[in-house]
């Protein structure tokens, strides 16, 4: 709407067809930021979360086999398979956390493609609508 009323300012202002388009131009590179927002976002914190799984995963290892270490014989199988189903647990959890953020990604990529391709063909109609009318406009 901030695009057509651009538009529309300058046809009301009896402004010249290129001053027209300009001006809704202008408007739409105002504009695709906005609809941008933080969605980006999204893409770094789904490739973080697998670094911050991985992280875990190694972590969880590390403490597992250092226990293993320190443990007497009866308690050595216990603490690995435990130290291990930790680091697990952290592949997991960053894997799930990333596959969501990526797909909320994409899903919000498209909305946003599509809501720019929206406002460009609204100002391409209403500036063809302004110079097939512009004569009746004259008054």
């Amino acid at each position: 709407t901030n695009t057509l009323k651009a538009g529309l300012i300058q046809v009301m202002n009896k402004r010249p067809d290129e001053e027209v388009q300009v001006a809704m131009d202008a408007s739409v590179l105002r504009e695709t930021p906005r609809l941008e927002g933080w969605a980006s976002f999204l893409a770094v914190f789904g490739n973080v979360s697998v670094l911050v799984g991985l992280l875990g995963t190694i972590i969880g290892l590390i403490v597992s086999f250092g226990g293993v270490a320190k443990a007497d014989q009866a308690t050595k199988a216990a603490k690995l398979s435990q130290g291990i189903a930790e680091a697990l647990n952290c592949t997991a959890f960053g894997l799930l956390v990333a596959i969501l953020a990526i797909v909320a990604y994409g899903f919000f990529q498209i909305r946003i493609g599509r809501a720019i391709t929206d406002m460009q063909e609204s100002s391409m109609t209403l500036m063809n609508l302004v110079v097939a009318n512009r004569d009746k406009m004259k008054d």
